[in-house]
């Protein structure tokens, strides 16, 4: 492995010369600057991040935990921060939290004996205080969901509105015997979409059949489990909403499997947009978009400002929500007569 030594030896110069001209050091010449630099790279030189981090108190690390990359949604979020933090010279480090808030703490800490420069975090629906303690000392930004006790800037969509929207759209059509398939109510986004669901009834001056509200873990699972037993209802709803990108994968796996090649008599609304879905069963799933770039980026900028703004000057909390769209195709449709 190339040292520091090496280079300063090949070039004649001392260690401590070839360190700050790493460094970029404004003290030393452009020339010799150069010249290091190039001498580096021609040796194969890598920086010791490790002592680097010692030195600076961090490292060019950022965090980011997801509940589940499986998820596409989470993927490409994990896609569009990994580029983010790249073109700002650092490096994105993805954990995996599989929504268990002991698994969420044990990585926040592997983290932050990283000496990582920052984190972004889709929190778990029981943040741990240890967590947020561990949280409090590094800046950190929340995606999609907000956790209590966690004092960070998040962003993420207008849960309600979006579902709000949806459900609308589908009594407008006609259907009153309407599906729900969401996340459990520990999560904020989960209670603020199963509002929107019920809001969109009382607007109307209709009342919602709870007992068609399904609520588990925001996993592609429960959606298939979830829309089974609704399927084997003796009346089956007329139209289902999946509110989760999980949800409406697995909504899909289990409508497939018990419709086979024929259409479903069922209309079905999903949440998030990928090809896929474009193209479902020839004439395409309507969906709620997520504006995911837009998060993504937006985060990650809040971020990397955060980690150049010293933690006492830093702004207020702010929470941040984009609106969603909704995206028409053959899946919603009036209600079917069934005989």
């Amino acid at each position: 492995m190339v040292t520091i030594k090496d280079i300063a030896r090949e070039l004649g110069v001392s260690p401590s010369t070839v360190t700050r001209a790493l460094a970029g050091n404004t003290r030393i010449s452009a020339e010799t600057i150069r010249r290091v630099r190039e001498q580096a790279e021609q040796m194969g030189y890598v920086a010791d991040s490790a002592a680097r981090a010692m030195r600076s108190g961090t490292s060019a690390l950022i965090g980011l935990l997801v509940p589940d990359i499986q998820n596409s949604f989470y993927a490409t979020m994990a896609r569009i921060a990994a580029q983010c933090c790249q073109r700002a010279g650092y490096q994105l480090v993805l954990s995996v939290t599989e929504d268990d808030p002991e698994i969420e703490e044990r990585h926040v800490r592997a983290l932050i004996g990283a000496r990582c420069a920052g984190v972004m975090v889709v929190p778990t629906g029981g943040v741990t205080p240890a967590t947020c303690q561990l949280l409090s000392g590094v800046p950190t930004v929340q995606l999609i969901r907000r956790a209590e006790g966690l004092r960070a800037d998040s962003f993420g969509v207008n849960d309600r509105q979006a579902l709000f929207a949806a459900t609308g759209y589908l009594l407008d059509l006609g259907h009153r015997c309407i599906a729900l398939l969401v996340g459990d109510k520990t999560l904020d986004t989960a209670r603020a979409r199963f509002n929107g669901y019920v809001d969109a009834f009382a607007a109307r001056g209709l009342q919602p059949d709870i007992d068609l509200v399904c609520a588990g873990a925001p996993r592609a699972s429960q959606g298939s489990e979830a829309l089974r037993a609704l399927l084997s209802r003796r009346v089956p709803p007329t139209a289902i909403v999946a509110a989760g990108a999980a949800l409406t994968e697995g909504m899909l796996d289990a409508v497939s499997a018990h419709y086979g090649s024929t259409y479903p008599d069922v209309s079905l609304l999903g949440f998030g947009d990928t090809a896929a879905f474009r193209w479902w069963q020839g004439e395409g799933l309507s969906t709620i978009a997520l504006p995911i770039t837009t998060i993504a980026e937006a985060a990650g900028a809040r971020l990397l400002a955060l980690i150049k703004t010293p933690r006492a000057a830093a702004p207020s909390v702010e929470s941040v929500s984009f609106d969603t769209s909704m995206v028409l195709r053959g899946s919603a449709r009036p209600p079917v007569e069934r005989s």
